[in-house]
């Protein structure tokens, strides 16, 4: 029992001064340790995770990113598989092609859809901190933006899930952005709402984008019969 403890729940003794490293970049601990101190950490004390978020390593926070975000994406079409169950499909869905057929093919695909969502997200992160004055280093704001990721553990949370994990991922970054970069609230408040702005403008396009390819397709067909 007090090996599990051990292992699990207590925090190792640092001396005074002394950095204490992420517990997920800790090669003293086992992986499933790691990972659970790191989440527990993030959710549970996240102003003193950030303080202490030191290192240069981008490898490890984006395979806990990585990690978390399939996790979330899964838990997300998971409670919509559910609610797509039986009874639960409507004619327009059906029509639109949206069913449990869809769903879990997006699941299986849900590493890559998170590993591109990282990578769009991260870049938006990094541009959005450094016009809050935050320098224009990347490699603080992609530590910062990866480990964000732990609210997406919110999204086990039936069904209200999603929403309620976006909030916690954007209470983590203004808590990152702050205790990393020693930013104000108001430009804190400020990195987000850019982020949020060019996430937005980034969404357009690929759509617009997305709308045109079909437009042009729907008229080469046009032109070929």
């Amino acid at each position: 029992m007090m090996a599990t403890e051990e292992a699990w729940g207590a925090a190792p003794v640092f001396e005074p001064g002394e950095a204490q490293p992420v517990p997920w970049e800790d090669p003293e601990l086992s992986g499933p340790a790691a990972f659970y101190r790191t989440l527990r950490d993030l959710l549970m004390r996240p102003g003193k995770f950030f303080q202490h978020l030191e290192g240069e390593g981008r490898s490890e926070p984006l395979a806990f990113a990585l990690i978390i975000s399939t996790g979330g994406l899964l838990c997300a079409f998971f409670w919509l598989l559910l609610a797509l169950g039986p009874g639960g499909l409507s004619p327009e869905d059906a029509e639109a092609g949206l069913g449990p057929g869809v769903l879990l093919a997006l699941m299986a695909g849900a590493p890559l859809l998170a590993l591109a969502r990282l990578g769009v997200g991260g870049l938006c992160w990094w541009g959005s901190v450094a016009l809050a004055g935050a320098g224009r280093q990347l490699t603080p704001a992609w530590r910062i933006f990866c480990y964000a990721q732990g609210g997406l553990a919110l999204m086990i949370i039936p069904f209200f899930g999603p929403p309620v994990a976006a909030i916690g991922v954007l209470t983590l970054l203004y808590i990152g952005a702050k205790q990393v970069y020693g930013l104000s609230n108001w430009a804190s408040i400020g990195a987000l709402a850019i982020f949020l702005s060019i996430l937005f403008a980034v969404g357009m396009i690929i759509l617009l984008g997305l709308l045109s390819a079909l437009a042009f397709l729907g008229f080469l067909l046009l032109l070929g019969g």
